[in-house]
């Protein structure tokens, strides 16, 4: 008799083993449905997209120096405004026929029209009026006071 409640003991014992064993199975089943976690992660990675869209939405313009000068300063300006802002010029000179990229400050807020002051190392200085920094792309300014718009939106 211990001999058969030995084998049905070991038995038991198998049958749980295997009964347990594919209970994991299920566990793991479950784990790799959670795949929502995945769909979070997307969702996150999505809005950060979308941060960057948004941030897109900031004006900036490409302008190419035609003036036959080299410039030290840019300043721009909403076209409404009477004073000039800060110095934008990203590098200390701004030489003629290269291009630099201008990005308005967002405390100029959503207004499209701006006016730009360029100045040369002679104390010199030119204004533009009137750009349209909403369809501008790339603009080239010269130096009888005139722009083209080289590229627009």
């Amino acid at each position: 008799m211990k001999k058969h409640s030995i084998q049905a003991f070991v038995l038991i014992i198998a049958m749980f083993i295997i009964i347990s064993g594919c209970g994991k199975g299920k566990e793991t089943s479950q784990t790799n449905e959670k795949a929502p976690t995945k769909t979070t992660e997307t969702k996150t990675e999505s809005k950060t997209e979308t941060k960057t869209e948004s941030q897109t939405d900031e004006l900036f313009f490409d302008v190419s120096n035609n003036t036959g000068l080299t410039l030290v300063d840019v300043f721009v300006s909403p076209a409404e405004e009477n004073h000039w802002g800060n110095d934008i010029l990203p590098n200390n000179l701004f030489e003629n026929g290269s291009t630099i990229r201008v990005t308005l400050p967002p405390e100029f807020g959503k207004t499209c029209m701006f006016d730009m002051k360029i100045t040369d190392g002679a104390g010199g200085h030119i204004t533009f009026t009137n750009i349209d920094a909403c369809k501008l792309i790339k603009l080239k300014i010269n130096s009888d006071a005139t722009f083209d718009y080289l590229q627009t939106k």
